[in-house]
């Protein structure tokens, strides 16, 4: 399987940004995963699955929007979902017609663990941005992350069918109804002088 690197620049969050976050997660582990008895999405609605490996990484995903061709978090509105893969992926929903971006990591030492390294990409680093269709249940792909030294990799993948097959076992109300998205690789607007955090220098492998 051919890799194609990229080496791109991320910053740990700004310490204004990551007080806010921890004020508002407080002792949370996940934030928005939804339960197997969520019920089927309405017009207003979509719901998102993405897989993610290992189960100590967790992804903040938040609304806004892309201009310029660069994604920019709003920031009055919460995440839709932060948190780690149950049984490798995580599941949330969002209002239909949304915006939304992977904005940064959690790195913690053990699954259960509260507190962590948070990384967010910053420069020309790109993550994945998507748009929330009305009504739908939609798998994006697979996120698996680790670290080379210092650095922090991500590998993206695509197994709908595994995908498929966890949502039909695991959500009664959705059974059926997932559908492969697409969705685009855009910078985030972060800046990467960190207030007094530290620069890391990841290399995303995206999966061929």
């Amino acid at each position: 399987m051919r890799k194609t690197p990229a080496t791109v620049r991320v910053a740990a969050l700004s310490t204004s940004v990551l007080i806010a976050a921890t004020a508002l997660l407080g002792g949370c582990t996940s934030m928005g995963r939804l339960d197997a008895d969520t019920k089927a999405p309405s017009n207003r609605e979509s719901v998102f699955v993405f897989g993610v490996t290992p189960d100590n990484h967790r992804i903040y995903v938040f609304p806004g929007h892309v201009e310029k061709g660069m994604f920019f978090q709003n920031q009055f509105r919460p995440a839709a979902v932060f948190g780690a893969a149950k049984n490798g992926y995580v599941v949330g929903k969002a209002a239909a017609g949304d915006v939304l971006a992977i904005t940064s990591v959690r790195v913690v030492r053990e699954a259960t663990d509260t507190l962590g390294e948070d990384f967010t990409p910053c420069g020309a680093a790109k993550t994945i941005v998507f748009e929330a269709p009305r009504g739908g249940v939609i798998y994006l792909g697979n996120l698996e992350y680790q670290f080379a030294g210092s650095e922090l990799t991500v590998r993206y993948g695509q197994d709908f069918q595994a995908a498929r097959n966890y949502i039909d076992a695991n959500y009664p109300a959705l059974k059926g109804q997932l559908l492969q998205a697409t969705f685009q690789l855009l910078p985030v607007a972060t800046g990467c002088s960190a207030v007094g955090g530290t620069i890391y220098i990841p290399v995303y492998l995206p999966r061929r």
